[in-house]
């Protein structure tokens, strides 16, 4: 390198966002989103669409902090979409659409915290069913789950891993968020689950959305949650509690099977059990694995461990249930996705109800982000695929130089690749 030279012509490094902004306002999303959240003051420059599509722009290049929208809105001026608003705009609008945080005390004087917006949910659905993600002519597996979300937040309480911390549940359909409810850091998985549950299995019914699998972790495990969850998914599968009368049970099981698990061979057998002393009895997949040290356990008067898959699916073989609650692990990465790669990790605000906003803003960008992959797909799009994380489909489409020109009367956009870019046919 001998001399730089500079130029001052509008070119934005982040090209690929035109092609994507352009399908999202050929698909009227951004009409749909203000629809379903409302609408602002008349004096409001930014619409709450303006504010979701700028948050997913900043996303999807890689911004870690809604303070990144400045150099975002500097990099990508004189493009498609150019109604990226400051992060004051952005923490004003959440402002207002913020709901109230429920309390609860207990009577040993514990205040739980607790804050959701359903309408909120039940956009995330309606999102999903907007961009054809979500359909009324299949069905679906719910994955239900509970995350920490350690934070220095001034409201933050101390989590079960002696943090301060939030501690929102999640419920995917595959990749797609479509239930969210924030508690506080000190509220245990188990809390007002079965509430939790009903708003999120109405907002689907709401929509036609039919649940076949509900899989979920031993949180889960609670009378009233699993009497509800068998009236209303065709199969469950949730990890039980090992409490002492199930561990005595499974020491009296006399015909286990061998099978292999990935690559690991597993103990195997079946149960029926009555969980609660309740009036409805489930079948249980229990494997055992023997203790490193051989020490006999009073309780089941052998030396193994025992953990036990709960279902009323009667037709899965042993192995079959045990692999297909296993793919629940995926359900955990969805999570880790939508925490990382849309900085739910990083929450922007100093209270627990704007955060709860924030939380529902980032979903959506979550739901559009999987849009954008199969659209990109369907149209054959160069080294993409549905896998993809952010990061992956930042570095081989959206990071590519463009800039408007004129030419015949007509705007121009103008990019600088080898690489082909069309505009997407949706």
């Amino acid at each position: 390198m001998d001399k730089v030279s500079k130029s001052s012509k509008n070119i934005t490094p982040f090209g690929g966002l035109n092609f994507i902004y352009n399908a999202i306002n050929r698909s009227k999303i951004d009409t749909f989103i203000d629809e379903k959240l409302g609408y602002r003051n008349f004096r409001a420059n930014y619409s709450y669409s303006d504010i979701v599509l700028s948050l997913l722009g900043n996303s999807l290049c890689n911004g870690e902090y809604i303070s990144d929208l400045e150099y975002f809105k500097n990099k990508f001026s004189h493009q498609f979409f150019t109604k990226i608003p400051s992060p004051d705009t952005v923490e004003y609008a959440c402002q207002e659409l913020k709901t109230n945080t429920n309390e609860e005390t207990t009577n040993k004087g514990i205040v739980h915290q607790f804050n959701y917006d359903n309408q909120k949910n039940k956009a995330l659905i309606a999102l999903c069913v907007k961009t054809g993600q979500l359909n009324d002519k299949e069905k679906y597996t719910l994955d239900f789950d509970n995350v920490v979300l350690e934070n220095e937040k001034q409201d933050a309480k101390k989590s079960y891993k002696n943090s301060n911390a939030y501690h929102p549940n999640f419920a995917f359909i595959g990749r797609l968020p479509i239930h969210i409810e924030n508690h506080n850091g000190n509220t245990p998985a188990k809390y007002k689950q079965f509430e939790t549950l009903e708003r999120c299995f109405n907002n689907l019914k709401d929509n036609d959305i039919e649940i076949e699998h509900f899989r979920a972790d031993s949180a889960s495990y609670q009378k009233e949650v699993i009497e509800f969850i068998s009236e209303n998914a065709q199969y469950f599968y949730i990890r039980n509690i090992s409490s002492q009368n199930f561990i005595s049970r499974c020491g009296k099981i006399k015909d286990w099977k061998t099978i292999e698990i990935n690559n690991e061979k597993k103990e195997v057998a079946t149960m029926i059990y009555t969980p609660f002393n309740g009036n409805y009895s489930y079948r249980v997949v229990v494997t055992r694995t023997l203790k490193k040290n051989n020490q006999i356990d009073l309780i089941s008067e052998t030396p193994y461990s025992y953990y036990g898959i709960m279902t009323n699916n009667l037709l899965f073989s042993n192995q079959e249930v045990i692999e297909f609650y296993n793919q629940r692990g995926n359900a955990e990465n969805y999570n880790k996705f939508l925490i990382n790669d849309f900085n739910i990790k990083r929450l922007p605000f100093m209270d627990f109800d704007t955060n709860t906003v924030f939380m529902y803003l980032m979903a959506m960008c979550n739901i559009l982000f999987e849009w954008t992959k199969i659209i990109l797909v369907k149209n054959k799009t160069a080294n993409i695929n549905l896998k993809m994380r952010v990061k992956a489909v930042c570095f081989r489409y959206i990071t590519v130089a463009t800039t408007f020109v004129n030419h015949a009367r007509k705007k121009v956009l103008q990019v600088f690749s080898d690489q082909e870019y069309k505009i997407l046919q949706i």
